[in-house]
């Protein structure tokens, strides 16, 4: 619908108040994610243990992470960038 099928998207932003726990892996799922950048809201168990794992085994890192204190505190905006599987390798 959107035209956004078999295309690289650079910048991800979602904030959907508490969907992010539920809604990720179809994000990993398109697999065409560059960057992401989500404000998570307090972290439940164990979605946000998921959450992170799912993100680092899909080759994300963070590269930002911000306490949104206007939001009481709870809210925390994250930035992930995919890295090429190559990175990861030691040798």
């Amino acid at each position: 619908e959107l035209g956004h099928a078999n295309r690289q998207i650079d910048i991800f932003k979602i904030d959907c108040e508490w969907c992010e726990w539920t809604t990720y892996k179809q994000w990993l799922d398109a697999g065409n994610l560059r960057q992401i950048l989500v404000e998570t809201h307090n972290a439940p168990l164990p979605h946000a243990s998921d959450f992170f794992f799912s993100l680092h085994d899909a080759g994300y890192v963070i590269f930002s992470k911000e306490a949104n204190f206007p939001n009481g505190g709870g809210g925390v905006e994250f930035a992930f960038l995919k890295l090429d599987p190559s990175f990861f390798v030691n040798d």
